[in-house]
């Protein structure tokens, strides 16, 4: 009986994990087709309305999986003249609650799809590698500007202690370090 819903729930996650490899590719296409519109858009949006649809942009940026970089838009919102010194700590404070967002949203719910495709013993040394590894991938992936993965940090189990001290603290250094640079760019 066990082994039947076993089974079952395995082919419902496959299904679901085939569906978001759909919508994902379909997302990462529509991107690409449309990344300068995108940019533009967005750029006059934040010229438009302000610091609030920079924090609402940084947040859903890093709440939702895509190409775009919230550190992109500090950056595009600092050269189209925002003031840095309240772009940065917005920008900062959205990506934050962003990524808490996703990282609760991967430790709820995407651990049981980590858990139903790996057998039990395998996921408990997959969870003791990303907790004892993460600690040096997770930083390198933070203060990169390209956007990491919050919600796949929280479905492998990476503890909340770690990733506040190995991915916010180095995320929110990162927007300060690019929003900098940007401001640089900007008086140049």
């Amino acid at each position: 009986m066990v082994n039947k819903k076993t089974k079952k729930l395995k082919r419902e996650f496959h299904l679901i994990a085939v569906f978001i490899i759909f919508i994902t590719a379909a997302i990462i296409i529509f991107s690409f087709s449309s990344l300068a519109f995108s940019t533009e858009d967005i750029t006059y949006r934040i010229n438009r309305y302000g610091f609030p649809s920079l924090f609402i942009i940084s947040l859903l940026l890093e709440s939702v999986p895509q190409l775009i970089s919230p550190v992109v838009i500090l950056s595009l919102s600092i050269v189209a003249g925002m003031k840095p010194y309240f772009a940065i700590p917005i920008a900062i404070l959205g990506s934050l609650i962003g990524s808490m967002i996703s990282y609760h949203v991967g430790k709820k719910y995407m651990q049981v799809a980590v858990s139903s495709f790996v057998e039990r013993d395998s996921a408990k040394k997959l969870i003791g590698l990303v907790n004892k590894y993460g600690k040096i991938i997770v930083p390198i992936a933070a203060l990169s500007p390209l956007p990491y993965l919050s919600i796949v940090i929280g479905a492998m189990n990476f503890s909340r202690r770690n990733f506040i001290l190995y991915g916010l603290i180095p995320r929110a250094f990162s927007f300060l370090i690019y929003g900098i640079l940007a401001h640089i760019l900007q008086t140049l």
